[in-house]
């Protein structure tokens, strides 16, 4: 138990060490931590800026807690972090030590030292490595989107299969199309396995048709979505899919045997009418 809670400790060090990482974020924050204790005499915002900050600064370093924490999720247990308002604290010290000085030169001088410790405290958001401009209203890559409104039904929900890259941002966009597993099986934490994912991510420069279509299949899905920066050994088609669309460096491919059923119910759109008979005449 010694040597669990020893681990747990220097956990909570490493967290505390990147949460700062080369700033004086940390620091800053502590201080006028301390700056309130001794200053402070208002009850109410003692209680909310002084003791609950302190008492949720307590339970994070507690070896004990760390480690129900930890053995709960390690790469989370950070965010505990987050209920401190180190910014709050820091602004409002900033103020409350200004409002302690009478002449304007010594308050316009706590401000301006302030205001130059807190620029250098970070970086610039709008610099080129930090900020990139917006290619749509949902901040995502476009071609989610794109594959998206391909893969929609307007009188059905189908399930596809997408490759990892998209799953990240996939379900932020829509909830219209389902799918046999999300961005969770992308931790490796988590420990989620699944077949058909192992078909589609376990060889990084092709697809094995007859794999990805038999794991689809068994997942029920009617869509398959497969990069273009991957090769495809054996054909889709030969699985009896047909190529519905390609958009944006992705083949959506659509499973005949689902295609023949949502037909029969009434469930297909105009245009995935048009390309499935069109594909099937072809054949």
């Amino acid at each position: 138990m010694f040597s669990a809670l020893k681990v747990a400790v220097g956990t909570v060090l490493e967290d505390i060490v990147l949460y700062n990482n080369q700033s004086f974020l940390v620091p800053l924050f502590l201080i006028a931590l301390l700056f309130l204790w001794v200053t402070e005499k208002k009850k109410r915002l003692r209680v909310v800026l002084v003791y609950l900050v302190t008492a949720l600064g307590v339970v994070f370093v507690c070896p004990l807690y760390a480690w129900i924490g930890i053995r709960i999720d390690a790469e989370i247990y950070y965010r505990v972090l987050w209920a401190l308002p180190m910014g709050i604290l820091v602004c409002y010290s900033v103020v409350k030590l200004m409002m302690r000085f009478r002449s304007i030169f010594s308050r316009g001088l706590v401000f301006v030292t302030a205001l130059l410790v807190i620029c250098i405290n970070g970086d610039l958001v709008y610099t080129k490595t930090l900020h990139f401009k917006a290619v749509n209203a949902y901040h995502m890559p476009q071609q989610v989107i794109d594959v998206a409104e391909a893969l929609k039904l307007d009188n059905y929900t189908p399930i596809a299969v997408l490759p990892a890259e998209l799953l990240p941002f996939f379900r932020q966009y829509t909830a219209d199309v389902f799918t046999p597993y999300g961005r969770n099986i992308l931790e490796p934490s988590w420990n989620f396995s699944n077949a058909l994912y192992d078909a589609m991510e376990g060889d990084k420069t092709y697809y094995d048709a007859v794999e990805v279509a038999r794991c689809a299949r068994e997942e029920h899905c009617a869509y398959v979505v497969l990069s273009c920066a991957k090769q495809i050994r054996g054909g889709m088609e030969e699985q009896n899919y047909f190529l519905l669309d390609f958009v944006q460096g992705y083949y959506i491919y659509m499973d005949y045997n689902y295609y023949d059923v949502y037909k029969e119910q009434g469930l297909l759109d105009d245009d995935v009418l048009q390309v499935g008979e069109s594909k099937r005449e072809g054949f």
